[in-house]
């Protein structure tokens, strides 16, 4: 958008990215967690800082969406099934992230600090493992994915201050689908729904995709309310 060459603003966003998890979790949750707040106050006080970043950023760079350029778009057909090179990028990387990430978390001294935590904090913390290093690896690492996947998904649309609110939302919802602490259901979560809208959009209008997204996670809800792939004991 700026001049900057793919790559480097791959590495710049998700460097930004990283810095904007760090300091999210520096400046707001871990003083949030020394004065015990309330997991509602957390998710106001979480609420307030996304509408925040998105003023700033529209106060910063204008109301105006920028194109990425740099990524040759083209389509292509298999079959019956059609979809465009910048595409058949997302799912590359998306698979790739996804199979790094669990092989990190179950194979890694710091993935099974990180399952240990989130298992049991208390008890992970007795037996010696770093609790509020670990809050801060997870949001490094988690708010890196983030980068780089904005800038993917700004290859395909454009980039703008609140082009965040619609990927937001849907991941909120694959995480409750799959099974909150599950990346595997995570990654199930997220095909269950995208199927859904796209094969809701053969018949529904396009504003229907919200609609149809909450009626998949009511559905699954009911009928497994710890979700599709939840770990044990939850």
């Amino acid at each position: 958008a700026w001049g900057v060459p793919l790559p480097l603003g791959f590495a710049l966003a998700a460097l930004v990215g990283c810095a904007a998890g760090v300091g999210t979790e520096l400046l707001l949750y871990r003083p949030l967690r020394r004065v015990q707040a309330t997991q509602l106050n957390i998710f106001l006080a979480s609420l307030g800082l996304l509408i925040a970043g998105q003023s700033a950023v529209l106060v910063a760079f204008g109301p105006q969406a920028r194109v990425l350029e740099g990524f040759p778009m083209r389509g292509i057909e298999l079959g019956p099934v059609a979809f465009t090179t910048i595409e058949a990028l997302w799912l590359a990387v998306a698979w790739a992230l996804i199979g790094g990430l669990m092989a990190w978390l179950w194979w890694s001294r710091d993935g099974l600090a990180i399952r240990a935590v989130a298992s049991n904090p208390e008890l992970a913390q007795c037996v010696g493992v770093e609790r509020e290093r670990v809050f801060l690896l997870v949001f490094a690492v988690g708010s890196t994915l983030v980068g780089l996947g904005g800038t993917l998904l700004a290859l395909r649309d454009t980039a703008s201050p609140t082009m965040g609110m619609h990927p937001v939302l849907a991941a909120f919802i694959a995480v409750f689908l799959g099974g909150i602490g599950s990346v595997p259901g995570a990654a199930l979560g997220g095909m269950v729904l995208g199927l859904a809208e796209n094969m809701g959009g053969l018949v529904l209008p396009g504003y229907w995709q919200g609609v149809i997204a909450f009626v998949v996670l009511f559905t699954v809800l009911v009928i497994r309310p710890a979700g599709l792939l939840a770990p044990r004991g939850r």
